[in-house]
């Protein structure tokens, strides 16, 4: 069957199969896309969602903004465009399930093909190679310099090294500190080829890049349930007794200005929330910013990604900063954040040490 502008359904389900690449929270992959009648479905699978840690849907909203954006440079490179068209349902994700399938009859996003391709710098390579890189990042320049502009209501700010050291171990206390966000980490967690989902999605050993005798110690405690409530018990227990110590302290003095960086730089994608559209829809917004502004975000955040990987840089995300109300509050004072501007997502970036190995995708078993 032919789809509009000369499109075979062929076409588009090449692009989402190559789309299925773009990066999510734990690799949870949370959309659930469909060719129908010359245009591409976008929805929502409620068992791929983070419930406990995302409960203001931002890392979902990106997710979906970064998918949309791989699809549209996927769909450039053959010379179409790709009009995208919210949904209602987008500003109703807290009324889906909490566990299940996606419903076909609720999409969030729909894209048509048109006859103006997007003027993009990248190419459907690189979105099959970017990768997200935990291993140890040397320093780089900074990757604001020659970026793909960012629409005005966002900015990218960095943050100082010994700040970002300290925000990463208050989020990380926190998520092991709260045991529904730390059960749901360990749900997606991947660490031995025998799990039965290693090569679909989640979070492998060789993603983390955990030496081997790590991974062997840690796999049984994310399959086994006696090992598992242990272990998040004494999670918990150091979670917060880290979370108590560091709450109280102020963060560590910035280097001095113009100091050259002994690490990666960190970066921080923030959002001004005033002006951006009706002040009702701001209000509403558990965010402060409508839920199609936040999938624009995630587009933007994907090309700076993008970016990144065409530079010969890795990123490595930090969504545990955003996540803990204690570190994206010291956050907020680092930077000088005002009211009407959020902290959509933190993540540093340089030059890596070791390869990053390919993360599993649904998509690799229709490949």
């Amino acid at each position: 069957m032919t789809a509009t502008h000369g499109v075979t359904e062929d076409d588009l389900r090449r692009w989402v199969r190559l789309a299925g690449r773009a990066p999510s929270a734990h690799n949870t992959q949370p959309w659930s896309v469909r060719v129908v009648d010359g245009r591409i479905e976008v929805g929502v699978v409620p068992g791929r969602m983070l419930c406990a840690g995302d409960p203001s849907s931002r890392d979902l909203l990106l997710a979906l903004g970064a998918w949309v954006e791989s699809a549209v440079v996927v769909a450039a490179a053959d010379g179409v465009g790709l009009d995208v068209t919210p949904t209602p349902v987008l500003d109703r994700l807290d009324d889906l399930p909490v566990r299940g399938p996606a419903d076909p009859a609720h999409a969030v996003l729909v894209l048509r093909p048109t006859a103006s391709p997007a003027a993009t710098p990248f190419t459907p390579a690189d979105v099959r190679e970017r990768r997200v890189n935990r291993g140890p990042l040397l320093p780089a320049p900074d990757l604001r310099a020659g970026a793909p502009e960012l629409p005005a209501w966002l900015r990218m700010l960095q943050v100082d090294d010994p700040a970002m050291r300290r925000l990463v171990r208050l989020g990380t206390a926190w998520t092991a500190s709260r045991p529904a966000v730390a059960a749901e980490l360990v749900r997606w967690l991947r660490l031995s080829p025998a799990h039965p989902r290693y090569t679909r999605d989640g979070m492998t050993d060789r993603m983390l890049q955990l030496p081997a005798w790590a991974a062997r110690v840690a796999a049984p405690l994310t399959r086994r349930p006696a090992l598992h409530d242990a272990a998040l018990r004494v999670a918990g227990l150091v979670g917060r007794a880290v979370e108590a110590v560091d709450r109280t302290r102020p963060l560590p003095p910035p280097p001095a200005p113009g100091a050259p960086l002994d690490g990666p730089q960190h970066l921080v994608l923030v959002a001004q929330t005033r002006g951006v559209h009706s002040a009702t829809e701001t209000l509403d917004a558990r965010l402060g910013l409508p839920p199609a502004d936040v999938v624009e975000a995630g587009r933007a955040l994907q090309r700076t990604w993008l970016h990144a990987h065409r530079a010969g840089l890795a990123v490595a995300p930090h969504s545990e900063v955003v996540d803990s109300p204690h570190a994206v509050a010291a956050l907020r004072r680092r930077l000088g954040l005002r009211r009407s501007q959020v902290a959509l997502a933190v993540f540093s970036v340089g030059r890596p040490t070791v390869p990053a190995p390919v993360s599993p995708r649904l998509t690799d078993e229709t490949a």
